[in-house]
């Protein structure tokens, strides 16, 4: 995909962008997966990962190493859609000494070994390239059979397709790296080396310490489940990442570098009206739009068209609706990322709002907006109310 340069545009008033920054930030922390979730998830990923590496099983000779790609590894993690969704987990059973051997044989070898478990047995299905845990009614663990590409290296591997009955392209390494350094943290990724074969999932990063770019991918993934209704194949996560990634500038504001990423992302999509290679960064090789067809690909145009112009309504509302404070954000962005998640951020504003009425630090700038004192200057204090009901 052709990446656009996108034109400075001039910065809006702090004020407006401050609310939406926390507005954004409260949606993307009540979409995330919950403490009780997480814990889940990786108690489920262990257990399969010493399952596969076991001494002695079929797959010892090949040296397994099980690491997580996706999602939990990036820190981007949002619940389901609805309670009929579930969520999911992707990690990658890499093999050792195989890259001679046929794909399908890899493929069945990892199938295999998860079919020998009384557990998983019932649980297990097979999809184009991975291998699917259904964990009824909580959420479904994909597994990704590999093997090193050591002529790319940097975490190259080859992947089964199996209906293909050839080797795919992947990266998920040295795409998680290209991400973080997208979120400016290069160095601390590359300095990291995790010597255990069954790589932990990285810690449940506390919020204050989110990226942007993490939060803005959140979003995305939010809008994707509402619009699509909680289907995901034709706005794929990586996709919706690499497309992030490409078009985050180092904004530290959450509502200017979304509009920055969907303006770029626009404007790209403009330029191939046909569909278009989204390559993963770190291996070219691998398309990762290979899935679409040109009735996906228009779909997609139309869930960023509308995320885009939307949320251009939240960011640049009307003289009438600024006046109208937190309520002209309810309506465009309930129907970007669901009512509910907005009407409970939206609270969790108005109590902090109310706090700082009740201290003194609440104030009204020359066009009506709320603000807190210490923020913007030439602002009316808010008086507390001292009525008490008379």
């Amino acid at each position: 995909m052709v990446l656009l340069a996108i034109p400075e545009r001039q910065t809006l008033p702090t004020t407006r962008v401050q609310w939406l920054d926390r507005h954004l930030e409260r949606i993307c922390v009540l979409s995330e997966l919950t403490p009780t979730q997480y814990r889940n998830a990786e108690e489920k990923y262990r257990a399969v990962g010493t399952w596969l590496e076991l001494p002695g099983s079929a797959l010892a000779p090949f040296a397994p190493v099980i690491y997580p790609q996706g999602s939990m590894l990036l820190g981007t993690t949002v619940r389901p859609y609805n309670s009929r969704h579930e969520y999911d987990l992707d990690l990658v059973c890499q093999l050792h000494h195989c890259g001679e051997q046929p794909p399908l044989f890899v493929y069945e070898w990892v199938y295999g070994r998860l079919a020998e478990n009384q557990t998983y047995k019932d649980m297990l299905e097979r999809l184009k390239r991975c291998l699917r845990l259904n964990y009824a009614g909580a959420f479904h663990l994909d597994i990704l059979p590999a093997c090193p590409n050591y002529h790319l290296g940097n975490g190259a591997i080859f992947v089964p397709d199996r209906k293909l009955a050839c080797w795919k392209d992947s990266n998920p390494k040295g795409f998680a790296e290209w991400f973080f350094a997208q979120c400016i943290l290069r160095d601390a990724i590359a300095e990291h080396e995790l010597k255990a074969s069954v790589e932990p999932l990285p810690s449940a990063v506390p919020n204050e310490y989110k990226y942007p770019l993490q939060r803005i991918v959140q979003l995305m993934k939010r809008h994707r489940d509402v619009f699509f209704m909680g289907g995901r194949d034709i706005a794929r996560s990586v996709i919706l990442t690499t497309l992030a990634g490409e078009f985050y500038k180092g904004q530290r504001s959450l509502a200017l570098a979304l509009e920055s990423v969907l303006d770029g992302i626009h404007r790209a999509l403009e330029q191939h009206p046909s569909v278009p290679r989204i390559e993963n960064p770190a291996n070219r090789r691998e398309n990762f739009a290979d899935t679409w067809d040109q009735e996906k690909y228009d779909k997609f145009r139309v869930y960023i068209s509308n995320f885009r112009t939307t949320f251009k309504r939240a960011l640049h509302p009307s003289l009438n609706e600024e006046r109208k404070g937190l309520e002209s954000l309810s309506e465009p962005l309930g129907s970007l990322f669901g009512s509910e998640r907005v009407s409970e951020a939206l609270r969790m504003e108005s109590s902090s709002w109310n706090d700082d009425r009740k201290s003194g630090n609440l104030g009204i700038t020359s066009a009506g907006i709320l603000s807190k004192l210490t923020t913007t200057p030439k602002i009316v204090p808010v008086t507390r109310n001292q009525f008490y009901g008379r």
